[in-house]
């Protein structure tokens, strides 16, 4: 059962949420708890796999929100919006979720129907094949693949393969699985990826990746559609 963290500067707003989703679970039967945090810290909370962060001022949510996922790089965020403004500049974070303060109940329970479809969804597995061995490889476990002196590497979390295939049939194998051609070196999982910038990507691992300038209106635009849509499996 996910457990869900509130991070709110306002008792009373703090304590609106956790009412709100407590009627969810009950009237809807999602399975999960919830309680208030006092910090933005989650040292304390290492079974969190979901916080609500709300914080009236955008700025300040969003410094939280990096200095949640530099504790907790797999932790997913649901940010409050309170402003219209608010809503387009979270486009560029890659938030779990985005609901709209003024219509809390609707949107926070869209962002418990994606939790349940993530936890129902048998995680999928790609095939790879490296010296002739066949594997099943879970595609989070994936962090790019690179192509290096006619070898294409394929860099997990723990570590990294030699597999066969181009990098151009990788694109194609990999294609609607959120995975984006940053450069003709990389193709990059988007589950990932923690921060875009107009000349490189920055991982939840800490690495750093190069962005071509011809392809970064492309990513850009598949990083926006891929968090707007949460597909994380």
């Amino acid at each position: 059962m996910p457990r869900i963290g509130v991070i709110c500067n306002e008792i009373h707003t703090a304590s609106r949420i956790q009412h709100t989703i407590e009627l969810l679970i009950a009237h809807e039967g999602f399975d999960c708890s919830v309680s208030i945090l006092s910090d933005p810290k989650t040292d304390d909370d290492e079974d969190l796999s979901y916080v609500i962060l709300s914080c009236e001022d955008r700025a300040r949510a969003f410094a939280y929100a990096q200095r949640l996922w530099r504790q907790k790089p797999s932790l997913h965020i649901i940010y409050t919006a309170y402003t219209a403004e608010d809503v387009f500049a979270a486009l560029t974070v890659p938030f779990f979720h985005t609901v709209r303060f003024l219509d809390l109940e609707q949107d926070l329970y869209a962002a418990f129907e994606k939790i349940t479809r993530i936890r129902e969804t048998a995680p999928s597995k790609i095939r790879v094949i490296e010296n002739g061995k066949i594997m099943l490889i879970p595609r989070k476990e994936i962090l790019y693949l690179e192509s290096e002196h006619h070898e294409i590497r394929l860099h997990l979390e723990k570590e990294v393969l030699n597999v066969s295939e181009t990098l151009t049939q990788w694109d194609t194998k990999l294609k609607g699985m959120g995975f984006v051609r940053t450069d003709r070196s990389f193709l990059v999982n988007m589950y990932h990826i923690r921060c875009l910038e107009k000349e490189r990507i920055l991982l939840d691992n800490g690495e750093s990746l190069y962005i071509s300038r011809r392809r970064y209106p492309e990513v850009k635009r598949a990083f926006e559609s891929y968090i707007r849509h949460l597909d994380f499996l």
